[in-house]
């Protein structure tokens, strides 16, 4: 995916380089709370960015980025293909000034162009902003679940 312009000529969002790793890394620390090593989001960034079913979209402001969102389409017996929001990150002092709605219409854009009609995304409880924030942009929550997780790695 080439270079998008967003609404505001001061923004723009493009495919991911390994050059963003330490700012993806950050905004993974800041906005979203996960604490992982930054040569291990590196490796991470290098290995989605390499599959086409995958895709990491960055929004820079005067050549800083400053979110991204990451992609994956998803398939399973039950249902068509979907893409599954893996997170959508924006620096504290870039909210509300349409880089959420830029990150998400662009990934949009990527998923259509993958032939994929439908989005599924999670949010934590807490994030209550983010939830109101999905819902102005057109996203309706859907069924409640449980997140269940199990450590497979004995060291």
């Amino acid at each position: 995916m080439g270079d998008i312009m967003s609404g505001s000529t001061s923004l723009i969002v493009r495919t991911v380089t390994l050059e963003d790793a330490a700012a993806i890394h950050s905004l993974n620390s800041q906005a979203l709370k996960y604490d992982y090593p930054l040569a291990d989001t590196r490796r991470r960034i290098e290995s989605i960015a390499s599959r086409p079913s995958s895709a990491i979209l960055v929004a820079c402001r005067g050549g800083q980025v400053v979110g991204y969102v990451q992609g994956d389409i998803l398939e399973a017996t039950y249902t068509a293909p979907m893409v599954k929001i893996e997170a959508l990150a924006v620096n504290a002092d870039q909210r509300y000034l349409g880089v959420g709605r830029a990150l998400m219409h662009s990934i949009e854009q990527w998923a259509g162009h993958h032939g994929v009609d439908d989005i599924l995304l999670n949010s934590g409880e807490e994030r209550t902003g983010a939830h109101d924030f999905y819902a102005a942009i057109g996203y309706e929550r859907g069924k409640k679940e449980v997140h269940f997780t199990r450590h497979l790695r004995t060291e």
